[in-house]
């Protein structure tokens, strides 16, 4: 399949990237430093942009099966990069009749169903502003009329991919997963249609 995966360079994007490969997809993989993206590939191509100019997320876009959005953030500051880059990478979906996509989230997006030291003390004190943007991807999503799954990760570790994992329509069931293990089910959703258009969360 021909695969876009937005936010390929960071810590999520680049194994889902490398696990892709792997699988014999063609990968565009979309970073604002290509240098970042540190794999050579025969069927990788590396698209340079910034998530909120439109016209590059269309060239990435345009031509492809399934989107993969694997967007972080870092800042702990107001911010609209997660919903507004989101809502281009829609609207080139739209226009260029690809259907499906799959967007990394996070527990916590529903309000109750990260856990109560999660959601009453880290997310207010440290993560408030990435949150209210998450919700506002997350109904972004929604809205749209495509074959769109969420996916609601616990806290991410660089630990190495298990393939066993616990998915779950509530509260994930642990508070960790390997960033390998959610960029496998990632994959394993593009051409899986049980979660279509719900959140499922992942943990170990």
């Amino acid at each position: 399949m021909k695969i876009a995966i937005f936010g390929a360079s960071g810590r999520t994007g680049i194994l889902t990237v490398y696990q892709a490969l792997n699988k014999g997809h063609l990968v565009t993989a979309f970073a604002r430093k290509p240098s970042s993206v540190t794999i050579q590939h025969k069927n990788l191509l590396v698209v340079q942009g910034d998530i909120l100019e439109y016209e590059k997320v269309k060239q990435a876009v345009e031509g492809q099966d399934v989107i993969i959005s694997a967007l972080g953030v870092e800042s702990r500051k107001p911010t609209t990069v997660l919903s507004e880059g989101t809502r281009n990478i829609l609207r080139a979906m739209e226009e260029c009749k690809v259907s499906r996509f799959i967007c990394m989230s996070s527990a916590g997006i529903l309000g109750n169903d990260a856990g109560i030291l999660f959601g009453k003390i880290i997310m207010p004190l440290f993560l408030k502003q990435v949150f209210i943007d998450k919700v506002r991807q997350m109904k972004i999503i929604q809205e749209a009329n495509l074959d769109w799954v969420i996916i609601r990760p616990t806290s991410l570790t660089d630990a190495p991919k298990t393939g066993k994992y616990k998915i779950t329509m509530g509260s994930p069931v642990s508070r960790r997963i390997p960033r390998a293990d959610v960029a496998d089910f990632m994959l394993k959703v593009i051409t899986n249609k049980q979660y279509d258009r719900q959140m499922p969360a992942i943990a170990s």
